[in-house]
Parts: structure tokens; C-alpha cells; sequence
């Protein structure tokens, strides 16, 4: 039978493994990736809204599969390991050959924090990876050490080192995507006029970032000429 065994911890990670392919899907939406595969560009939030609700008689979970399946495809894999070890055998990997994500998750354990739980009934995902399933893997990369009470302080010492949202910086421009769930942990209007920010309606994560295209919002096209604007003078002067 399927689960049958698996462990409460590769449990957690199945249902966190669904909701990280909704989470790429919003923050990466509509942007104009270089290294993205031509034919996965049309994976939006449009096209897998409607793959998931338009009417027909497949049942929802097959819906989910479907969705599921294209972005193991995007990712060049056949089948979800959702087993806990496997994955924390992975971020142990300390090679080159590694894949990169012990270091970032390294970062959220000794600065950041902001894990993406879920821990309301009312979910989709129920609450199947509260936040002890993320300090749970702190501690199994990198040692007993780096619990709740650290991961707390560290972020803490984070904003109080670095300022926060009051952070006091010049020449320097904030940019973020309404549609980038990251924005809410940004500075989005400008407190000071030699550090603003630009809030960009309708776009996602680091839009600003890659090509031009002839598909961009204007809004988008607007964003980067006042970035550079930003830049051409703040390089002029001494």
C-alpha cells in the first residue's frame, strides 16, 4: 500500500514537497528565466489554476498528480523522493558536486528563519510541516545545537545587525513583485529618497532581473529604466 512505510517525517516531507510546487510556481510566475526549458514557460498560475479547476470528471488528486508530474519533468525526474533521510543525507553532502542547498539552508538556520509552514487545519495541506519539521532538519544537518531557541536568536541578531525594515542604507534601490511571496519580508515604499524602493504590480520573483522581453508588463518595462536611472547617477557622483 502506498505510505505504508513511510515514517511520520517522510510524511512531512511528501505534503512539504506538494506545497513547494505551488510555492516555484508563484514566485517564479511568468518571469523571463534564461536557463528555464522553452516549453515549461507556460506553467503559470493561469494555466495550472485551470488545469486544476476546470470542469471534467478526473478526480482532483489526479489533477494534482498531473501538476505534480510536470514539475518533476521540469526538474529532470521521474518520481518525488519524499523520504526524510534521503533528503538530509543530501544537505549533509558536503562535496563540490553537491547540489548547493546546504548552504542556503544553512542561512536560515543561523539568519533568517522564515520557513514556510503550514499549521492551520484549514490548509490545503493541513498541518503537516509546522515549523518543529524545519528546525527538526537544523538540527540533522548541522547539529543539536541550532534548535528553536538559536534559529530565533539568530534571526533576531539579523535584523538588529543589518536594521531590519528600518535598515539605514544609501544608493542603494528595493525592488520586489507584487506576485513574489518574498515581498512581504521587504521593504516596498520608499522611506528615504537615496535608498527607494520600487514595487512592481503584477510581477514575481527578481522579474527585473532577467532579459527584456516583448511580453514584459509595461509596468516591468518602466521598473528597470528607473533602475537604471538610479544607477547612471548614483555612479556619476563621487
Amino acid at each position: 500500500m502506498p505510505f505504508s512505510k513511510a515514517t511520520e517525517n517522510d510524511m512531512k516531507n511528501f505534503f512539504n514537497s506538494i506545497a513547494d510546487d505551488f510555492a516555484d510556481l508563484v514566485q517564479y510566475n511568468e518571469d523571463n528565466r534564461i536557463s528555464a526549458d522553452t516549453k515549461y514557460k507556460n506553467i503559470t498560475i493561469n494555466t495550472v489554476c485551470k488545469l486544476l479547476t476546470e470542469p471534467g470528471d478526473e478526480a482532483p488528486y489526479k489533477r494534482l498528480a498531473a501538476f505534480n508530474s510536470i514539475m518533476l519533468n521540469k526538474a529532470n525526474q521521474t518520481c518525488m523522493d519524499y523520504s526524510y533521510n534521503n533528503m538530509i543525507n543530501d544537505l549533509r553532502n558536503t562535496t563540490l558536486s553537491s547540489e548547493g542547498g546546504r548552504q542556503w539552508m544553512y542561512q536560515t538556520c543561523t539568519e533568517f528563519g522564515f520557513y514556510q509552514t503550514s499549521s492551520g487545519e484549514v490548509s490545503i495541506f493541513g498541518d503537516h510541516f509546522k515549523l518543529d519539521f524545519f528546525v527538526q532538519q537544523c538540527q540533522d544537518v548541522f547539529g543539536k545545537k541550532f534548535n528553536k531557541e538559536f534559529i530565533e536568536n539568530a534571526a533576531e541578531w539579523s535584523n538588529s545587525y543589518y536594521g531590519g525594515l528600518g535598515i539605514d542604507v544609501d544608493r542603494v534601490v528595493f525592488v520586489h513583485g507584487s506576485v513574489d511571496p518574498w515581498h512581504a519580508l521587504g521593504i516596498t515604499t520608499t522611506k528615504d529618497n537615496n535608498a527607494p524602493a520600487i514595487y512592481i504590480h503584477g510581477t514575481a520573483h527578481c522579474a527585473n532581473m532577467y532579459p527584456a522581453s516583448d511580453k514584459d508588463l509595461p509596468q516591468l518595462t518602466e521598473a528597470r529604466v528607473e533602475i537604471q536611472q538610479y544607477l547612471d547617477t548614483w555612479l556619476s557622483q563621487p
